[in-house]
């Protein structure tokens, strides 16, 4: 394996790390007594975007070719 490995190479990725850092906020909030419903849903709604735009961005376009019958 590479010697110089990062943060996020260790933690399997940018779409982990974001998930651990959630993850991590929500203990920490809850651990203060601050975790409130509405604090929580927009941790969790801000990360399902985050991880939900990563997803559609590599998904190829497809076009459809002229010519192309049903038979």
């Amino acid at each position: 394996m590479n010697e110089k490995q990062t943060l996020l190479d260790k933690a399997g990725g940018r779409k982990a790390t974001a998930f651990y850092a959630t993850l991590a906020s929500c203990i920490l909030l809850a651990l203060l007594d601050k975790a409130h419903s509405e604090v929580l849903g927009l941790i969790d709604t801000l990360f399902f975007i985050y991880a939900g735009a990563n997803v559609m961005s590599k998904r190829p376009i497809l076009t459809p070719t002229k010519g192309k019958k049903n038979e």
